[in-house]
């Protein structure tokens, strides 16, 4: 149940409608592509950062397994949130 529960949305990501340091490093990276799956994976790095700060590849690359990128920007995803971790530090 999500009763009294607070959910997050990709829009909730930049509520004061400016690039948050994931979505800008995604741009910088080149990781979105067409958008299909863009929604969840940066939902998914956005909860990974806040509990991992500075994840290791090997974790990022566990966070997102769930998440299938029909484009094959599944690198360039993984080097955005790294380059996040880093540009947060």
């Amino acid at each position: 149940t999500v009763e009294g529960k607070a959910i997050v949305t990709v829009e909730g990501l930049a509520p004061d409608g400016r690039l948050g340091t994931l979505q800008r490093a995604f741009i910088a990276e080149q990781a979105g592509q067409c958008g299909y799956c863009l929604s969840g994976i940066l939902v998914t790095a956005t909860a990974l950062l806040r509990s991992e700060p500075h994840p290791t590849e090997a974790r990022v690359r566990d966070a997102l397994d769930g998440h299938l990128c029909r484009c094959g920007a599944h690198n360039r995803i993984v080097r955005a949130v790294l380059r996040a971790a880093e540009d947060a530090a």
